[in-house]
């Protein structure tokens, strides 16, 4: 594997970031809620201007990204994605990581995300981490990783 190198997200990357998340979260959404997966729905939090996404790349090829924004005092994950064959490879964990440092950075409480109710495996990942569920919304879960102010504390 080469070496993996990030950096802010612009249009022309679009098309690519649109695929990854297709290709993950149809079938999610499909089995949560019985609808099928727009692209526009992704679209429109990846163009507002508070939010920042940044992708990671391999041999100029976006294998993961994730879109987060400022909410309430939380740092609010939008969407966050690897691609299927990248999976496993701690991609996911470096993305989570660079969020909870951006949340710092900004003396953020917290970071906070929806996962649907049938995506066992990201409902997992974000409990190893840390995260909590904290309400539940139709088929979605509201997580929180609560963030102490003093530099490196979680509150849990």
């Amino acid at each position: 594997m080469t070496a993996i190198t990030s950096r802010e997200l612009v249009r022309r990357d679009l098309p690519q970031v649109i695929s990854i998340s297709r290709e993950n979260m149809a079938t999610i959404i499909f089995t949560s809620w019985g609808v099928e997966y727009r692209d526009e729905d992704l679209l429109q939090f990846l163009l507002d201007p508070s939010a920042f996404t940044e992708v990671l790349e391999e041999d100029g090829r976006i294998v993961a990204y994730y879109s987060v924004e400022e909410r309430n005092e939380n740092l609010y994950i939008n969407s966050i994605q690897v691609q299927k064959g990248h999976q496993g490879q701690g991609l996911g964990r470096e993305m989570m990581e660079r969020i909870e440092a951006r949340a710092r950075s900004g003396g953020l409480r917290g970071i906070e995300l929806w996962v649907q109710v049938t995506n066992r495996s990201a409902m997992e990942f974000y409990r190893h981490l840390g995260y909590h569920m904290v309400s539940r919304q139709g088929n979605n879960y509201l997580m929180r990783l609560r963030l102490d102010p003093r530099e490196g504390w979680r509150l849990v």
